[in-house]
């Protein structure tokens, strides 16, 4: 298990943790807090990683921590 952290573009701190998974995937998890205050949590999956350096996975793992929690909020 790895982790990464990161601020979405409408502002929430976010740690997550992602895992290896079947068909070329990773599973991701994200704990969200706003000005320290826990908002949420959300998990989805990146498909396709296995070619990827290890910062391009986190790359897309982040981008996909985006993409879920701002479509949202």
């Amino acid at each position: 298990m790895a982790e990464v952290a990161g601020m979405t573009s409408n502002g929430f701190n976010y740690t997550a943790e992602y895992l290896g998974a079947v068909h070329d995937s990773v599973y991701w998890s994200a704990t969200f807090r706003l000005n320290g205050i826990y908002r949420g949590m959300r998990h989805g999956r990146v498909f396709e990683v296995s070619e990827l350096s290890s910062t391009e996975l986190q790359v897309a793992i982040q981008d996909d921590i985006e993409d879920t929690w701002v479509n949202e909020h």
